[in-house]
């Protein structure tokens, strides 16, 4: 019958191993997008963002003008984004920048950034949410987010990281899944037996270790050698 503790410790391997395995999941498009290519895609009209081209983050530049009118700003654990629409896009691409947005902006008709799928930006929900309570505007689902001056650029965060995770998920599972651990037999716990063998005989080992685990005394009996010593003790008289 399988234990409660051991199933709550291959439950807690799993755990382990899901978590370093989204670790791994989490850094790897990160890390493919840092030594991608420098050379920016270019984007002209809305008719050209679609899933198949661009279906993982891209170093992309975006032409358009920003829509001011439609233009929200989100505080997020302690970080401050403004999101605005372009007039060429409409709700199928959002745009997302760090700097103050002014009416200097709309002189501003080229969009260099991260473009990906909106569903795979931070705090997508929320801002979904924010822009069709401000704004009626409806995100679709198949909507694009370009993040401004997210240039692709390695860092040494970014790949230790990775081969951290990839070097800790690989020894989890040998230690969890491969490894045998072999538990000591009561015999090579038991102290000095095996130096204690090598001085005595055969069957005087086993009974030494008989009595020590299991506290049982030696039997009263006659010996090997018991014979020699009484011969010695008390030699016979001439007749």
């Amino acid at each position: 019958m399988i234990s409660v503790g051991r199933v709550f410790l291959t439950g807690l391997k799993l755990f382990l191993m899901l978590v370093v395995t989204a670790m791994i999941a989490f850094q790897i498009p990160e890390l493919r997008y840092d030594l991608g290519s420098t050379e920016p895609v270019q984007v002209t009209s809305v008719e050209e963002l679609s899933p198949e081209r661009f279906g993982h983050s891209t170093f992309a530049s975006v032409h358009g003008t920003p829509d001011l009118a439609r233009a929200a700003t989100f505080a997020k654990h302690g970080v401050r984004f403004t999101y605005f629409l372009l007039n060429e896009y409409g709700s199928k691409l959002v745009v997302r920048t760090a700097e103050p947005v002014d009416e200097k902006w709309l002189q501003i008709e080229q969009h260099l950034g991260r473009l990906r799928s909106f569903d795979r930006m931070p705090f997508s929900r929320s801002v979904r949410a924010g822009f069709r309570q401000q704004f009626d505007v409806t995100i679709p689902d198949d909507a694009f987010f370009l993040a401004r001056d997210d240039v692709p650029k390695p860092s040494g965060w970014s790949i230790g990281a990775t081969i951290f995770a990839g070097l800790l998920w690989c020894v989890l599972a040998y230690l969890f899944f491969v490894h045998r651990w072999k538990h000591k037999s009561p015999l090579s716990r038991a102290p000095g037996t095996w130096r204690q063998a090598q001085r005595v005989a055969p069957h005087q080992f086993l009974l030494h270790v008989a009595t020590t685990h299991h506290g049982q005394p030696e039997p009263a009996g006659d010996q090997p050698g018991d014979d020699r010593q009484d011969a010695d003790e008390n030699p016979q008289q001439p007749s």
